[in-house]
């Protein structure tokens, strides 16, 4: 760049650009990330606070083998969201990974199908919880618990939503149960209320 001084005499200048809107669009990139992490954060610790809260066992033993169980349950589906940067997760893996304890010992008795279907991270938090507790009961409880039980999972994809279909078969004779323990809390809480679903039971 050349100009003039106050004597006419020629003045060289050198001056580099720099464009920034790539670096700024990177720090508001981080900011929002920050942000997003600390949300998730604190979503997470309040769902952690309710799995405490609503636990119930008569030993002490018992109480932390359940508690650790859901929040396996949390961490794996954590797991696959951090595999997505929390774009959501895939339903079969939520299943496969909530199944898989299950399928070692049973693997010709324990049935899931259905169509690809991803699911928004606060959706898939709530499945896999709801699955964990399903699971955990049919095993103690339900179909898992006698020799020629069966359990069968599958969903489909409908115009307006996603429809699952939990089916025990061969299992102990099926009653409504007498309280709302922490698996029919979390179902009622979070498909029902806060997903605005239905959800029907056939004992």
């Amino acid at each position: 760049i050349i100009s003039r001084d106050a004597d006419g005499k020629p003045v060289r200048m050198n001056g580099v650009t720099v464009d920034v809107t790539e670096r700024k669009r990177a720090e508001e990139r981080q900011l929002l990330l920050a942000r997003e992490v600390d949300h998730r954060a604190k979503n997470r610790l309040a769902v952690v606070l309710s799995v405490l809260r609503l636990t119930k066992a008569k030993t002490t033993a018992d109480f932390i083998q359940t508690v650790e169980g859901r929040i396996h349950a949390l961490a794996a589906t954590h797991n696959l969201l951090s595999a997505t940067r929390w774009q959501g997760a895939n339903l079969r893996q939520i299943v496969d990974e909530e199944m898989a304890p299950y399928r070692a010992d049973h693997r010709e008795r324990v049935l899931a199908e259905g169509p690809a279907a991803m699911l928004l991270p606060a959706t898939a938090q709530a499945v896999a919880l709801a699955l964990h507790e399903l699971a955990t009961n049919a095993a103690k409880y339900g179909a898992l618990s006698t020799e020629m039980g069966k359990l069968r999972l599958s969903w489909s994809i409908g115009p307006e939503a996603l429809e699952l279909i939990w089916e025990e078969t061969g299992g102990p004779p099926a009653r409504p149960p007498s309280s709302l323990g922490f698996g029919l809390s979390i179902v009622r809480s979070s498909i029902e209320a806060q997903f605005r679903g239905d959800v029907e039971y056939a004992w």
